[in-house]
């Protein structure tokens, strides 16, 4: 096998373990790929944890380093407990083993509770990648380190950590009824396919090799204008982190050359706000791929529609329900025949909007059910 049927493997083999996260598991190899961070938002138990473990698993001699943080964690939880034989010879040395500082993977649950005791070395080690002590700089290995959080940070101290994040996904509870089918079926299996740290080196080295083509850049610059025209803006150094991306995600889909619909991976790269998320998928699916700009705004048409649902109490509510529903069968039916259209590479994110979708109309359906239910129940009856 080759770098890059070894990766695809990897890839494979992750979404066979992990329900509803394939772009999720892209992101985290495309960031492993260009050796920078990913953070994941969202509520607990949506497997982001999970998601970090199971890559560094399928990665050959890679060494993991997890913790939970909290504001009051302290440096020695991250970065080791200092050497007590090595201050009786007057010298400030930390016992690093099995820390972030020896980790090619590392995982910071709820990264944002970090403290400023911590916050100065951890920008030193994930962004230069190198530790400071007893005045030295030492390198360490670390590849990419993954920020999991419920929130982005309010205090606006950790405004430069979280900036350390090219890469920033939310990461929803399942919502298709298949997967929670097989969820209640699954059981852990061990790796069936990795990849060694030299293949990874190997990899990162094809990926610089890629060209960043003309339309590519153009694509860039483009989105670049039409964030601008939204108020959003970015770092110099996140667009120069941008083109690597794009290098990266042509790799990744077995190319040897950027084109403008490999850009579509920077929706997850250019947005601060949450809120702001939205508009960036927008802009950046305008230009890189139409398909995902009109699931986007189905899929919205279909909340306002759910959004629009009457009370339970209301009177004829069945009858209140069924114009909704047939909106939303017509939505579905729209973006399913777009979807066929389209190579499954190209429609990902259409089958997202389509799980959704299909979500909010089976809730407006139980909820008709249960109206008709209570219909038939006897006045007086138990």
């Amino acid at each position: 096998m080759n770098l890059l049927d070894k990766v695809q493997a990897v890839r494979v083999d992750l979404n066979d373990n992990l329900l509803e996260r394939e772009t999720v598991i892209d992101l985290a190899l495309l960031a492993l790929l260009i050796g920078e961070h990913l953070l994941l938002l969202g509520p607990p138990g949506t497997a982001k944890s999970l998601l970090a473990r199971a890559v560094c698993e399928r990665i050959d001699g890679a060494t993991y380093f997890e913790r939970l943080m909290t504001r009051f964690s302290t440096p020695e939880e991250v970065f080791g407990p200092l050497s007590l034989s090595a201050l009786e010879n007057d010298k400030y040395r930390r016992v690093t083993a099995g820390t972030l500082v020896e980790a090619h993977i590392g995982l910071l649950d709820e990264v944002f509770k970090s403290n400023s005791a911590i916050l100065n070395s951890l920008l030193s080690l994930i962004n230069e990648r190198v530790y400071h002590e007893g005045g030295k700089a030492l390198p360490v290995p670390l590849v990419t380190l993954v920020g999991a959080s419920n929130e982005t940070p309010e205090d606006s101290s950790l405004n430069a950590l979280y900036d350390r994040f090219l890469l920033r996904v939310t990461v929803p509870y399942l919502a298709d009824d298949e997967s929670m089918r097989r969820l209640l079926e699954l059981h852990p299996a061990p790796s069936a396919a990795s990849i060694s740290l030299d293949d990874l080196h190997s990899a990162q080295g094809e990926i610089n090799g890629i060209a960043l083509t003309d339309s590519a850049r153009e694509a860039i610059i483009e989105i670049k204008h039409g964030l601008e025209a939204e108020g959003v803006s970015a770092s110099d150094r996140r667009w120069a982190a941008c083109a690597r991306l794009v290098r990266a995600r042509a790799w990744l889909d077995g190319e040897s050359t950027t084109n403008d619909e490999h850009c579509e991976v920077l929706s997850h790269a250019l947005w601060s706000d949450p809120e702001h998320a939205r508009v960036v998928e927008r802009v950046v699916s305008k230009v890189a791929n139409p398909l995902n700009l009109e699931a986007v705004e189905l899929e919205d048409a279909a909340l306002d529609l759910f959004n629009q649902k009457p009370s339970p109490d209301t009177p004829e509510l069945t009858r209140s329900l069924e114009p909704l529903m047939r909106q939303l069968d017509d939505i579905r039916t729209r973006l399913e025949t777009k979807a066929a259209q389209a190579s499954e590479k190209r429609s990902v994110r259409a089958r997202q909007a389509l799980t959704r979708i299909e979500g909010w109309r089976r809730e407006l359906a139980s909820l008709a059910l249960r109206s008709v239910s209570r219909l038939h129940v006897a006045p007086g009856g138990g």
